[in-house]
């Protein structure tokens, strides 16, 4: 069986939601693929090369595999993965290939999981690699849509492109989730303050979104980069490209964990358009109202 899950962008709030804070997240249309065959022992193919149950190569297969069985015992699979997603980017590559592939295995060995379930197992499959995590990017590429999160309360979205600018640079979530945290132990209150403003901006977005106001979407999310850029997340790439995105009008903030992974931008699409020109590995994404969901297999 072969499903699919997609990725995630943040648009606003994250760090805080990992203290009980809101936050805006949205699926976008792009996604990762895994088709899973029955077999005797477990074969696990993707960009990263060819094992078996490897947590050191593919940690997050290998525990969803692990978490799999705790449901239905199986023996082996073949999982062979395909992705949209870049890796480690702050879009979500992590969950929506642990989702594709519980999707994927529920499917093949007829477990009757819900979608429910398989975002629990996935949210597990998120601790066991990290250590410390929301359950956010999990609860994306499991349902789709734009959430505000910890309510799990879906908000309209417009019709809005979003430039995205990849640095390149990998983005490891569990580095920089515990780079806050360690700053947060030094100076509670003042990260305590941040992550309160955080959230106080992630509401305000909200009804700016289905209205599609650029004017004020920009003006949050040029305050949220500012904030990100407090609490140690941004780096010296992210605020270049920053820096130069608000120069072509263009309001620009990280998305995801930070430390590298990816810029996201909103603006009019002329504006946009150019900045494609300026950054080869710029793209746009929307937002995708699908969560997880079974694929045809491709007829041999």
């Amino acid at each position: 069986m072969k499903a699919s899950a997609p990725g995630k962008i943040f648009l606003f709030g994250e760090h805080a939601v990992v203290y009980g804070k809101r936050a805006l997240v949205t699926a976008i249309n792009l996604r990762c693929f895994a088709t899973v065959k029955k077999r005797s022992d477990f074969r696990i193919s993707s960009s990263l090369g060819i094992t078996g149950l490897d947590y050191e190569k593919h940690p997050y297969i290998s525990y969803a595999i692990r978490r799999f069985t705790e449901f239905k015992k199986i023996n082996g699979a073949d999982i062979e993965i395909e992705s949209q997603i870049p890796i480690a980017s702050g879009l979500g590559s992590s969950s929506a290939v642990t989702v594709s592939v519980l999707k994927a295995l529920d499917a093949e060995y007829e477990a009757g999981l819900t979608n429910e379930e398989i975002y629990e197992i996935a949210k597990k499959v998120e601790l066991d690699v990290q250590g410390i995590a929301s359950g956010t990017d999990p609860f994306i590429s499991t349902y789709g849509g734009c959430w505000l999160i910890p309510e799990r309360k879906p908000v309209k979205i417009g019709n809005i492109y979003f430039l995205v600018i990849d640095t390149g640079i990998k983005s490891i979530t569990g580095d920089m989730v515990k780079k806050v945290a360690e700053l947060r132990r030094e100076f509670q209150e003042i990260v305590d303050g941040i992550m309160d403003v955080i959230d106080k901006i992630t509401v305000a977005a909200i009804p700016n979104l289905d209205k599609m106001d650029l004017t004020s979407i920009s003006k949050l999310m040029f305050i949220n980069q500012a904030l990100l850029n407090a609490i140690g997340v941004s780096t010296k790439t992210i605020d270049e490209i920053v820096a130069e995105l608000n120069s072509m009008g263009i309001a620009a903030k990280l998305t995801g964990a930070g430390g590298g992974g990816c810029v996201i931008g909103v603006g009019e699409i002329d504006m946009l358009t150019k900045a494609t020109e300026r950054f080869k590995s710029a793209f746009f994404v929307k937002s995708e109202k699908e969560g997880a969901r079974i694929e045809e297999l491709e007829k041999e």
